[in-house]
């Protein structure tokens, strides 16, 4: 299949950094299906990982929805199976060239996704390989073409906690699913749910699958947490802590897009409250 030209969902307009056109191959007009889930996580999946998506993707798939992710082996790649085996549409955001080659063994299943009328994605250019900033830039593209974002596994360093971060900045409801204390797959779901950054993703949401699912659509989830202990600020500190590890000032000064001062005063309040340390001029989330 040729390239095709690029294009700019209404969904991603306000959407920044600034998206300014899509590759595709496909059927474009996904982008537009009332009902769009994000479904992201490891690419360590574990094998129980791969049992909560065997529950919830062909019910919503069943609920009518398109599932979107990032066509990574992991969560993504079964996750897209899953949506096809079971007769859904499903849309793949590439952290690499829409024409830049495919990992063989995802080969089948490409092919497969695009005979199912289904879609992919890139603002990357068309032969460009992905690199270590690709992929994080994609996530923002996958939550803002999103209804809501479900994280299925994610380590406490995962991209998945990016996705979670850009649904939170744009309004978007986020689940994730409960794991073990014992798995490291699971260590960023259960570190969403603590902090009230994501509702738990449990079975009994399925019961009635068409019910709940709408519920869950239609909900505006908002952050739970009381405000008057973390701002919105401090929280958005904790994720560049948990995501990025620890760094200086200067570093969450820039990435923050706030001073100096600022981001050391919000620091210094953090610490008295024991959610961060600070050792040599470095901070880390405890």
């Amino acid at each position: 299949m040729d390239i095709q030209g690029q294009f700019l969902p209404k969904k991603l307009i306000q959407v920044r950094p600034e998206i300014k056109g899509l590759w595709w191959k496909g059927d474009k007009e996904l982008v537009n299906s009332q009902k769009i889930v994000a479904i992201v996580g490891s690419r360590k999946m574990s094998q129980y990982g791969k049992r909560v998506l065997a529950e919830i993707v062909p019910r919503l798939v069943e609920a009518g929805y398109v599932t979107i992710s990032g066509f990574m082996y992991g969560i993504d790649i079964e996750m897209h199976r899953l949506t096809i085996e079971n007769g859904g549409k499903t849309i793949g955001v590439f952290g690499w060239g829409i024409d830049a080659p495919i990992i063989p063994e995802n080969e089948n299943l490409y092919h497969k996704v695009l005979e199912s009328e289904g879609l992919f994605l890139s603002e990357i250019e068309p032969k460009m390989l992905g690199e270590l900033w690709t992929f994080p830039r994609r996530n923002r593209i996958v939550v803002g073409l999103a209804d809501m974002v479900i994280v299925v596994e994610a380590g406490m360093k995962s991209g998945s906690l990016n996705s979670a971060e850009w649904a939170r900045k744009m309004g978007k409801p986020v689940y994730a699913v409960p794991g073990s204390i014992f798995s490291s797959v699971s260590e960023g779901c259960n570190w969403l749910i603590t902090q009230g950054f994501a509702k738990p993703m449990m079975l009994d949401y399925f019961k009635d699958t068409k019910q709940k699912v709408g519920d869950m659509y239609s909900e505006k989830v908002r952050m739970n947490r009381d405000k008057t202990k973390i701002s919105i600020g401090e929280s958005n500190l904790i994720t560049l802590l948990t995501i990025e590890g620890p760094q200086s000032v200067n570093e969450l000064s820039r990435r923050a897009g706030k001073s100096v001062g600022e981001v050391s005063a919000m620091l210094m309040s953090l610490l008295l409250r024991g959610e961060v340390q600070e050792e040599r001029g470095v901070w880390k989330f405890c």
